[in-house]
């Protein structure tokens, strides 16, 4: 049960906003524990205004709309992002570092961040309104790429029991895909997908163009369900299906325990990510 009169300043907030829904998680520093989260999704796009708009009206419902919280982290949920290495990167050139891998995107701005641990710099496009609408609720609040936040917790986290291993964070229509051989990130890319069969097209092909080929471990985080035609289609053809689970590190509410972590996976590393 979250105290927004009382305890507000003691809340952290990270908030995953893509143009047709978002997720949150809010954690209690003092207690070290996360208090509440919602997942809300819908079929229509616009510039995200309407997503922001939804996202006010939660927060209202919570008694959180506009109180002033510990931290709040605004995770930019879209495919447009490209890796430089850090050490060609030049800020001036950032537009140059984006268009050679995007069209230009009206009511876009671009933002960039480095990766800790990678020797990179992400550069990406922010929808100029959504975060304008948001910047207005928090004058405290920071903007970082869910792509970051993924290869920087893979990157941390990357088991030592096999050499290899593919991680697959899923998105409402598009999956990002990160390969990582002896701690170091061999491949990332993000791909949209309208069907399983899609999805487990340029997952399969993605692997097969690795000379790790399909035999390794893959890890899915997200918003997937185990039980999910995608996830029994690929089972077809990989083995070793895994499941992003609770490291441990930040306890979770009791009344929040049904709802599958791997599904938040993006707003609960936000909070340990070092970005």
């Amino acid at each position: 049960m979250i105290d927004p009169t009382k305890r507000s300043l003691s809340y952290n907030i990270t908030i995953q906003c893509a143009l047709d829904g978002f997720c949150f998680v809010l954690h209690d520093q003092e207690a070290d524990r996360i208090v509440d989260l919602e997942l809300y999704q819908t079929s229509k796009t616009d510039d995200g205004t309407a997503i922001a708009e939804a996202l006010e009206k939660s927060l209202f419902r919570r008694e959180l709309y506009k109180k002033p919280l510990h931290s709040v982290r605004y995770i930019v949920d879209n495919r447009h992002s490209v890796l430089v290495p850090e050490e060609l990167f030049d800020e001036r050139h950032q537009d140059s570092y984006f268009l050679f891998n995007h069209e230009p995107l009206p009511g876009y701005t671009l933002r960039h961040e480095t990766i800790p641990g990678l020797q990179a710099v992400n550069v990406y496009a922010v929808p100029l309104r959504q975060q304008q609408r948001l910047s207005k609720l928090w004058e405290n609040m920071e903007t970082v790429h869910r792509s970051s936040i993924f290869l920087y917790s893979t990157l941390l986290e990357d088991p030592f029991d096999s050499p290899v291993n593919a991680y697959v964070n899923v998105n409402s229509r598009s999956f990002d895909l990160a390969i990582v051989h002896d701690k170091r990130l061999a491949f990332f890319n993000s791909f949209s997908f309208s069907t399983k069969d899609d999805f487990a097209y340029f997952l399969l092909f993605a692997l097969e163009q690795q000379p790790f080929g399909t035999d390794i471990p893959v890890h899915f985080s997200g918003l997937i369900s185990a039980h999910s035609e995608i996830i029994q289609l690929c089972k077809r053809y990989l083995k070793r299906i895994h499941f992003a689970r609770p490291d441990g590190q930040i306890e979770v509410d009791m009344s929040l325990n049904d709802t599958p972590y791997h599904y938040y996976y993006i707003p609960y590393k936000s909070l340990l990510c070092e970005l």
